[in-house]
């Protein structure tokens, strides 16, 4: 910088940036932030300068040498102001200002600890409360699944009028891999767990699944060690090869290097080891006898194309494929409809069925989109209601330092400035409270999550991570803007003369500020009751569900899953022969009330369909057929589980497999195809040319039973015995009711079993109570949050209505004090408070409920019985915000009926 002009009376001219560019503006901003000290000392040295070289030429004029540093100085003008221009010129004063803002801020919220406490807390709270929901957010819906290129894959189903979505059937998925033209690979997969025996210790279940080949490629996933499986191995007699997960080889096998071409014995045959899997191989998960989404799998084995290619009626195995470049799922949609149009016309059993694609994002997060989007939109209410809330406080607190924004800007300081530095103070709390928010994020999130539903999908990618932070800051940023910006705007409007002539009265604020903070409380109500109907719906949906009949008592039963090899049991008689043997020992045992085994477990969504059956003198309608889910049952498994007998009589010990048929159905089944009649004694056929012996007949109907608690309804279904099973089923669930803790049971459960063959695992022993309470677990999570978000929302409306009545009394004291001089009793002081709280709480419970009505559709599908436009829950809710106003209005009420009116007046 160098001086211009020259002599006496010369100064020196800073331009403040003229033209220099941004990018040599952001260079400064750099150096002045890594270098202040150092920069300020150079300008010290450069004014020094200028200043001496000055007075040095006065005193070759002959001015003495202390006049001459004084007229230098003088000359140059007021240092600070140059530095100033100096800083200007760099683009620097912004970031003076700037600090002096922060630290000035700092002293103010300082100087009223509560205030600070009070407003930081409150915005801690919610945006913590919005970080946690985010990371759940970002984890499950916003971060990509990992696999590569992930949106190119997509799942394969059937579809009917019956069912939305439907196994496909294995000889049909080698039509659709031969002729498809959409996918780049195609696969297929079926859950088929297996039992790891003979490696010295008990036997270990192992999830697994059948695969075809390709089907890692799919994927996009390799072996760290060894190979997939190839096309050779899906031929009958070539399947006996296996590829372990990680995890099975660091735990079951210590991480043997040797692992590629070992002996296994898996269902009691022999399996070669041809790969292992790297950490983290993810399974795409499947709907039927379904497995999560995850690292969830122990084992993968080929599957092997068995039996007759012409019969397509059986669907039990899943569809994958990854689509080419630049293929849409509907392109590849109908491509598979005019092949399974083709396939129709040749097969049967591919009649009536179409398909149905889904990319594999949305099958594995669709389940919890929603609600997840509803949570967001919950906690986010709560933002927005503490920012209201926050805008309150600093209004009040503005109104209290009108006198000094007055004074400071009757010496000079412009409106811009009065502005900026308000907006640091709301900045700075903000960004306290993020920094709190980020904190609470952190310590809440792990139990956030230990309490998500069972089954949440993606878990394991739910982080407090980077991009949440980010989140977080820019959130805590717009806060701070949206709860400070109105006050400061007003605040900045003072009228500095008005102001100081009101000398030491103080300042009530203006009429506008005070209906401002009334429409901001009416928001804040508003927003409490939109949230206050939602938890109340969800509530009552809740409630519902709890109050349904499941049709079996879960309470008291112990469960476990036995599954036998085939390789040693090759008979359906020597299955039966140990299960009769197994419940016999069992049924011995101190405390057991009653044990059964059975096919599938109420509510664990295990339920096979049958289709096609044909009932004596019934015909189905057209292009439609007789259907319903199929089970296997002993005869005491009813008792042990509780599900009643409405008509005829349970299974028994005679009804072997040299006896009449039997069947047990339910009571849906009996009203469906045999309306207005007694189902009892009426028979059933799955042979299409039936003999007399192949006839079963119904010798019993039990009660109804649905897939799931929020079904709408339970489905058709029938229970073979046991001993007359056509096709035996070797995993079977033993089930145990106790007289007493069913837990005491697990110990003599293993020791049965392995009296009877030591090679067997007893695995997924649970409790049937806790399954049953997992049913519950996604609406009580979602009922969990919203009703949090509800009550901290109403809370912080009570806290608004308090501030904005509180404030309303003491500046209305002294005309309380006149009224009571002029006679006015406390009844009528306590109605004229107390009808001002009100009054607000009813214009935002208006407008609250009319928003609730007008989206309330978002919640139709979380709810189960109720309408989320339901009137009782309305008026409930529209009661307690009521009262909650009330209350909140009572303590001013009660301050306004003691007020003194010599006091009140000596004050005015």
């Amino acid at each position: 910088m160098e001086p211009t002009g020259g002599g006496n009376g010369r100064h020196y001219e800073h331009k403040a940036g003229g033209n220099m560019s941004r990018l040599a503006r952001l260079r400064s901003w750099w150096k002045w932030m890594a270098k202040r000290q150092q920069l300020e000392s150079d300008m010290d040295t450069e004014l020094s300068f200028h200043v001496k070289k000055h007075a040095e030429e006065l005193v070759r004029r002959g001015v003495p040498e202390a006049e001459a540093i004084r007229q230098a100085r003088i000359a140059l003008g007021f240092i600070e102001s140059h530095k100033d221009a100096m800083r200007a010129s760099l683009g620097l004063r912004w970031w003076d200002e700037l600090g002096i803002d922060v630290r000035y801020a700092a002293r103010m919220l300082g100087k009223n600890p509560t205030f600070t406490l009070v407003i930081v807390l409150t915005l801690g709270l919610s945006i913590g409360a919005n970080s946690a929901i985010f990371s759940v957010i970002d984890g499950v819906l916003l971060k990509p699944l990992p696999y590569p290129q992930a949106q190119q894959l997509a799942r394969v189903f059937y579809r009917s009028t019956t069912y939305e979505k439907f196994p496909l059937n294995p000889w049909d998925f080698l039509d659709f891999r031969a002729r498809n033209r959409s996918f780049e690979s195609l696969a297929m997969y079926m859950h088929a767990d297996l039992q790891l025996s003979g490696m010295g210790s008990d036997p270990v279940k192992l999830s697994a699944f059948q695969v075809s080949s390709g089907y890692f490629r799919v994927l996009g996933v390799e072996p760290a060690r060894g190979r997939e499986f190839d096309f050779s191995e899906e031929r009958p007699g070539n399947a006996n090869v296996v590829i372990l997960s990680d995890r099975v080889w660091r735990n079951q096998f210590g991480r043997a290097a040797d692992i590629l071409g070992r002996k296994l014995f898996l269902d009691s045959r022999p399996y070669t080891v041809v790969g292992v899997m790297p950490v983290g191989v993810n399974h795409p998960g499947n709907s039927y006898n379904s497995i999560a989404y995850g690292d969830t799998v122990d084992a993968w084995t080929p599957f092997a194309f068995e039996g007759d290619s012409n019969k397509r009626g059986s669907h039990y195995v899943e569809g994958i494929g990854r689509l080419k470049p630049g293929v849409t799922v509907e392109q590849a949609a109908a491509d598979f409809n005019g092949i399974m149009t083709q396939l129709a016309s040749q097969y049967e059993g591919d009649q009536g069925w179409t398909i149905y694609l889904v990319p594999l994002f949305q099958e594995i997060v669709g389940s919890v989109h929603k609600m997840l989007l509803v949570l967001l939109g919950a906690v986010g209410l709560v933002l927005l209601i503490a920012c209201v809330n926050a805008a309150n406080l600093l209004l009040a607190r503005a109104a209290a330092r009108q006198k000094e924004i007055a004074v400071r800007a009757a010496l000079g300081a412009w409106r811009g400035r009065l502005l900026r530095q308000m907006l640091t103070e709301s900045l700075l709390i903000s960004l306290l409270g993020g920094a709190l928010g980020v904190l609470l994020a952190i310590a809440g999130l792990r139990a956030l999550v230990s309490f998500l539903p069972v089954g949440f999908p993606r878990t394991d990618a739910i982080h407090v991570n980077a991009f949440v932070l980010l989140f977080t800051v820019l959130v805590a940023l717009v806060t701070g803007v949206v709860f400070g910006l109105v006050p400061a705007l007003q605040a900045s409007r003072t009228d500095p003369m008005q102001r100081l002539r009101e000398g030491g009265r103080g300042s009530s604020g203006t009429a506008g500020q005070t209906r401002l903070r009334a429409v901001l409380v009416v928001g804040e109500v508003g927003l409490a009751c939109l949230l206050l109907a939602g938890a109340g719906v969800m509530l009552r949906s809740f409630v519902n569900l709890l109050r349904l009949d499941p049709g079996f008592r879960p309470q008291h039963v112990l469960t476990a899953e036995i599954a036998l090899p085939g390789a040693n049991y090759k008979t359906a008689d020597n299955i039966a022969g140990f299960y009769q043997r197994l419940l016999g020992n069992l049924s011995a045992l101190p405390g057991v009330h009653a044990v059964g085994a059975g096919t599938d477990l109420p509510w664990t969504g295990y339920d096979e369909n049958m289709g096609g059956f044909t009932i004596e003198g019934k015909t189905p309608p057209l292009h439609e057929e007789f259907h319903a889910r199929y089970h296997t049952a002993s005869p005491d498994y009813f008792r042990a589980v509780s599900i009643p007998l409405l008509r005829g009589r349970f299974f028994s010990n005679q009804d072997t497999k040299d006896g009449p048929r039997v069947l047990l159905i339910n009571d849906v089944m009996a009203r469906r195809y045999w309306p207005g009649e007694d189902a009892v004694g009426k028979r059933i056929t799955f042979d299409d040319k039936p003999k007399d012996s192949d006839w079963f007949r119904v010798v019993g109907v039990v009660g109804d039973v649905k897939d799931v608690p929020r079904s709408k309804a339970a489905e058709p279904a029938f229970w073979w015995p046991v001993l007359q099973v056509p096709f035996m089923s070797t995993n079977v669930d033993i089930v145990l009711r106790a007289d007493s803790d069913p837990v005491l049971l697990t110990d003599a459960l293993r020791a049965k079993v392995r009296e009877l063959d030591p090679s067997l695992a007893v695995a997924h022993m649970r409790l049937l109570d806790r399954i049953a309470d997992e049913q519950f677990s996604t609406p009580r999570f979602a009922l969990f949050l919203v009703g949090l978000f509800a009550a901290l929302a109403l809370l912080l409306a009570a806290i608004g209505i308090f501030g904005v009545i509180s404030y309303s009394v003491s500046q209305r004291m002294p005309e309380f004090g006149m009224r009571v001089a002029l006679g006015a009793s406390s009844w009528d002081l306590l109605k004229m408070v107390m009808k001002q709280g009100v009054l607000l709480a009813v214009i935002g419970v208006a407008i609250g409920l009319g928003c609730a009505l007008i989206l309330g559709g978002i919640l139709e599908n979380l709810l189960f019985g109720v309408s989320a436009r339901d009137p009782l829950t309305f008026i409930a809710v529209g009661a307690i915000a009521i009262v909650t106003a009330t209350l909140a209005s009572l303590p001013s009420a009660r301050r306004a009926i003691a007020a003194d009116p010599i006091t009140c007046l000596r004050a005015e």
